[in-house]
């Protein structure tokens, strides 16, 4: 089955751009809001509204999740055990959002 992508607007383009920043930014959106110039309030907006038309994915209510560390090794390489029975693996640095962005998906899959 192929998934449908929604027409956006210049201006709804323009809001997903920031929206998409924002996240990438790993600051909260009033902080990203601040340092860009504008309401906090259109970014919000803008959100809901993007993920009414199914160009953003809507957030789940945050959540705890059990993991396990399963192997520790020296440096920067972790690899995290899900309750769901999925690890994930990676090396180097991750700044907090990408981090829970990524787990938050890992948990979710069945």
């Amino acid at each position: 089955m192929q998934k449908m992508i929604p027409t956006l607007t210049q201006r709804q383009r323009y809001w997903l751009e920031h929206i998409q920043a924002c996240e990438a930014s790993g600051k909260s959106m009033a902080e990203y809001a601040a340092t860009q110039g504008f309401p906090v309030q259109a970014l919000y907006s803008s959100k809901n509204i993007l993920i009414k038309k199914g160009a953003l994915l809507g957030v789940q209510p945050a959540r705890f999740q059990r993991v396990q560390v399963l192997e520790a090794e020296s440096g920067s390489q972790w690899r995290i055990g899900l309750a769901n029975g999925v690890s994930v693996t990676f090396a180097g640095e991750v700044d907090g959002g990408s981090l829970s962005t990524i787990l938050n998906a890992v948990a979710a899959l069945e």
